[in-house]
């Protein structure tokens, strides 16, 4: 495609490293079109070798304006793949200086996730996304594009949950047409007996070099999961539930979402993949939740008549699982070395998808396996995890180039179609599968739990470690 701006990133870590050489192949690009700025050195050679000017920039909420005005031209793209920069500074800093923008997700200002001084709600996902869509509504429609939260999840999972109906739809002989509006999904959502969706993902990744004491491990951003791990756990509760978990919060009334009194990292559910079939991993916060759950909600006035109850379940590399064990053992003290795996990763595939449950076939897994060597031919020094997240970005930006008029856009907003046909080259074998496995499988024969045996996928029976007594 023809692109007569420059591409401006801020940040040069594993997904912006990866995502160079792969701009080229989708874009024309010519000298001094590509322009990094990145507050420390890493990806300073691999930028320069794909043809990238590299500066050492380091965007602060008192400089980040003078910063870009030296490097932001109308018509250009603010892609930004770093953390600890605000999202919805940088979107209004585009949108007034005619620049289009992507990122991979809603980031703060430092000071917000880790801070002990803010109470739970001011550290959630949730108000972070709702200050999103208030600069949504301010901008207006035909604001240039800005799309949020674009990378493999949040990002690339709200269009398998589209393809994941539409599959299902064929499969239980359902007669709708194909939906080409937010009623018309949460119609189908309703109409296939759609109770809840889980974002399943299960890394498998490891590496030659174990993890030492006092490291933390990870096959993307530390920086990025260590905030992650100690925030909230966050949900999207579904209109089919019976109860709600104890020491649960709504964000505000007639929002359908909630955050737990308790981190991320340490909050746990089970959920499954094709591959590695049942397993427990932890139940993260992630703006997906919440905008997947809104995109199929059905409300009558104030209240919901429908709305699936929406989670994403993590079970990252193993050595990333043994990090966040010690991060919690230290009193959340984040470890003094850090690494991020790459060319020691000697085997393992990231699956990433999405797992619809509670219909007439039980539950059906679509998603993405993407292995190591899959992910080298793509980009040699990448992993499994970054090039998914790279996929999501990148289609971000084709989207973004193609409908420059639309305002800020999250990944529901987006066509599926489109997305899915730039992404999916990138993300190995696409899988659909139904299963048998239900949240109860192995429970209270051991040790008793508060489960509803008769209704296997309410939220109770997802969240693991529900002991008696």
């Amino acid at each position: 495609m023809e692109f007569s701006g420059r591409i401006v990133m801020i940040g040069c870590g594993s997904i912006g490293q990866a995502i160079l050489p792969l701009l080229h192949r989708h874009l024309t690009l010519g000298p001094g079109q590509i322009v990094v700025l990145s507050a420390d050195e890493a990806g300073r050679c691999i930028a320069q070798e794909n043809g990238a000017n590299f500066i050492h920039a380091h965007l602060k909420p008192r400089s980040f304006r003078r910063i870009l005005g030296e490097h932001i031209r109308p018509g250009d793209l603010l892609l930004n793949l770093s953390v600890d920069v605000s999202s919805l500074d940088l979107v209004r800093y585009a949108s007034e200086n005619g620049a289009l923008y992507v990122d991979t997700s809603i980031e703060p200002w430092p000071g917000v996730f880790d801070n002990p001084m803010l109470d739970l709600r001011q550290r959630t996902n949730f108000m972070i996304r709702e200050r999103a869509l208030q600069l949504s509504r301010e901008l207006g429609r035909d604001a240039p594009t800005a799309v949020v939260d674009h990378g493999a999840n949040p990002g690339l999972v709200s269009h398998f949950v589209k393809k994941a109906m539409l599959d299902l739809k064929a499969a239980l002989g359902n007669p709708r047409g194909t939906p080409t509006c937010p009623e018309e999904w949460a119609l189908l959502s309703q109409e296939l007996g759609i109770n809840l969706i889980q974002i399943s993902e299960r890394d498998t990744q490891a590496s030659d070099r174990p993890k030492r004491p006092g490291e933390f491990v990870n096959t993307w951003s530390v920086d990025g999961l260590v905030d992650e791990a100690m925030q909230p756990s966050e949900i999207s509760l579904g209109t089919a539930e019976k109860r709600r978990p104890k020491a649960a919060q709504f964000h505000r009334r007639g929002s359908g979402t909630m955050y737990l009194n308790r981190p991320g990292a340490a909050t746990f559910a089970r959920s499954w993949t094709p591959s590695s079939g049942g397993f427990q991993g932890v139940l993260m916060t992630h703006d997906e939740v919440f905008s997947i759950a809104d995109l199929l909600s059905l409300r009558d006035g104030a209240d919901f008549k429908y709305r699936p109850t929406v989670m994403y379940v993590y079970h990252p590399c193993d050595d990333a699982v043994l990090s966040m064990l010690e991060l919690e053992g230290s009193g959340w003290q984040p470890q003094q070395h850090k690494r991020r795996l790459g060319p020691d990763i000697v085997t393992g595939m990231d699956e990433l998808g999405v797992l619809l449950a509670g219909h007439a076939r039980n539950a059906y897994w679509y998603g993405s396996q993407l292995t190591i060597e899959e992910a080298r031919r793509h980009v040699p020094y990448a992993n499994a995890t970054s090039i998914q997240v790279v996929a999501g970005a990148l289609t971000g930006i084709m989207w973004a180039i193609h409908n420059p008029r639309r305002g800020l856009v999250e990944p529901d907003d987006m066509d599926y179609e489109f997305c899915m046909a730039v992404a999916t080259p990138y993300l190995g074998r696409m899988v659909g599968e139904f299963t048998d496995w239900t949240p109860l499988q192995g429970r209270g024969e051991l040790f008793e739990e508060m489960l509803d045996v008769d209704r296997p996928w309410q939220l109770e029976n997802a969240r693991a470690r529900q002991w008696r007594g």
